[in-house]
């Protein structure tokens, strides 16, 4: 029996992907997205813009910022598994510390305050006091070797 939705009339080429405007267009939305949130992060990340928003407000678009970048990595480092295991290890042990790094730097205090102010801590607080300054030593080692 013939199957209805094979064509023999198709040109060879015809699913070989989007062409022309479509990849043009996907191309300048991604390089937008990815250089938008990159130099947010950058430029928030090293403290020289600063929103004058409301503590919550600011966390919010901190979690958002992380997300989208966090998808925009993905694709990336998906793609540099077909190239390299190596190099794509590389770019996400690499991109997720630049995350952790940009959470860390906006978020410490607030992070710092839940884990040290709630009564659910209890005998573990200085636990978490230690566990957070290894923590910030950690960034702090990291960031002057490179």
């Amino acid at each position: 029996m013939r199957n209805p939705w094979v064509h023999d009339e198709m040109p060879e080429g015809a699913g070989t992907g989007y062409n022309g405007h479509v990849r043009l267009l996907a191309t300048l939305v991604w390089g937008t997205l990815a250089v938008g949130v990159g130099g947010f992060m950058l430029l928030s990340g090293t403290g020289i813009i600063d929103p004058a928003l409301g503590q919550s407000a600011a966390s919010v678009i901190s979690y958002v910022v992380t997300a989208v970048a966090a998808a925009l990595l993905l694709p990336l480092v998906l793609r540099l598994v077909l190239i390299s295991r190596l190099l794509a290890t590389m770019v996400f042990l690499g991109g997720s510390w630049g995350l952790g790094r940009f959470l860390w730097t906006r978020e410490s205090a607030r992070i710092e305050r839940l884990l040290t102010d709630s009564e659910g801590v209890g005998a573990g607080a200085e636990s978490v006091d230690r566990l957070i300054e290894v923590v910030d030593v950690a960034f702090a080692v990291v960031t002057a070797a490179a």
